[in-house]
């Protein structure tokens, strides 16, 4: 995973939605202002999030995003797929000499390392869902700031 904040704003925004009543509004201005970023930012996760079927909204025109399943059925490794297809922890350099024979083995060979790196990464992640998440948030907040029943009943 490249050095990036998507993930992390990601799981904000989950976190976001899990605790906002579902009758209130939940817009992508009032989450950016949790976030501290730009509301097209949020706007740019949630399309992902929900093209991913992790979030769906609620409503009509001025719809409330919620969570499309429960939390627990939410992995970590999920969202990261959701707002980056192709993840990888370090990036290779692509800028080394072709003359070189020391150059032309180093990325091929460190190619095969980061891929093993990569594959422990995501299993890792998929071990850890939303609700383990936000068990952890209404612990150190100590209340319950985030329901985590999941869906939402008001379909």
């Amino acid at each position: 995973m490249k050095p990036s904040l998507k993930l992390t704003n990601a799981i904000h925004i989950l976190i976001y939605i899990s605790t906002t009543d579902q009758k209130a509004t939940c817009s992508s201005k009032e989450i950016a202002a949790s976030v501290n970023t730009n509301p097209s930012r949020i706007r740019a996760l949630m399309a992902d999030l929900q093209s991913a079927g992790i979030i769906e909204r609620l409503g009509d025109h001025f719809s409330r995003p919620v969570l499309a399943k429960p939390a627990a059925a939410i992995s970590l490794a999920d969202v990261l797929q959701a707002v980056d297809p192709n993840p990888g922890v370090f990036p290779l350099d692509n800028k080394v000499s072709d003359d070189c024979p020391i150059a032309q083995q180093v990325n091929p060979v460190l190619s095969t390392y980061y891929e093993e790196i990569d594959r422990a990464l995501i299993e890792k992640m998929a071990e850890i869902n939303l609700e383990n998440i936000l068990q952890d948030v209404n612990q150190r907040a100590g209340t319950n700031l985030c329901v985590i029943s999941g869906v939402s009943n008001e379909k």
